[in-house]
């Protein structure tokens, strides 16, 4: 476990090292007033989702969440919790809602992210954003508005 810890201490490291020397995008929520060159926060969510869609490395949520050797990491609200959202999700007309970012080790497979693909009907998307509020933040996601994106993203770390 003390190995394991060291590594994520390098890891972490490594990426404030790499963030403060980058100038090409901003990674994190862009600063109150946005500055020169910020990518909107829905911007960045939207390249993810993509990411997520063009990878292996992802599965139907449902699915996903019935097999006893998957794991959700870092997200206190558990499978359970989860899953009522998903459903709820796909009740207010999601169009999927996938696991993304799996990572597989000792035989388990642990979820990095949920993408929810948003529909194009306005009242569908509507009811999905109204779930984003109060979603949202179980995931400690900032909130997002409507501006024709493809996906709302969550992360579980």
């Amino acid at each position: 476990m003390r190995r394991y810890q060291g590594g994520l201490l390098v890891v972490a490291a490594m990426a404030v090292v790499f963030s403060l020397g980058c100038e090409e995008e901003q990674v994190g929520a862009p600063a109150a007033g946005g500055g020169a060159g910020a990518v909107p926060l829905e911007q960045r969510l939207e390249k993810a989702g993509d990411e997520i869609m063009a990878s292996d490395k992802k599965a139907e949520a449902r699915e996903w969440l019935k097999d006893d050797n998957h794991v959700l990491f870092k997200f206190h609200g558990g499978k359970k919790k989860l899953t009522e959202f998903v459903d709820e999700f796909y009740a207010a007309g999601a169009e999927k809602v996938y696991i993304g970012n799996i990572e597989s080790e000792a035989g388990k497979d642990f979820a990095g992210t949920a993408l929810v693909v948003l529909p194009q009907d306005a009242s569908r998307r509507s009811k999905l954003f109204e779930i984003d509020k109060r979603v949202g933040p179980e995931f400690q996601e900032d909130p997002v508005s409507d501006k024709g994106q493809k996906y709302l993203y969550y992360t579980f770390d």
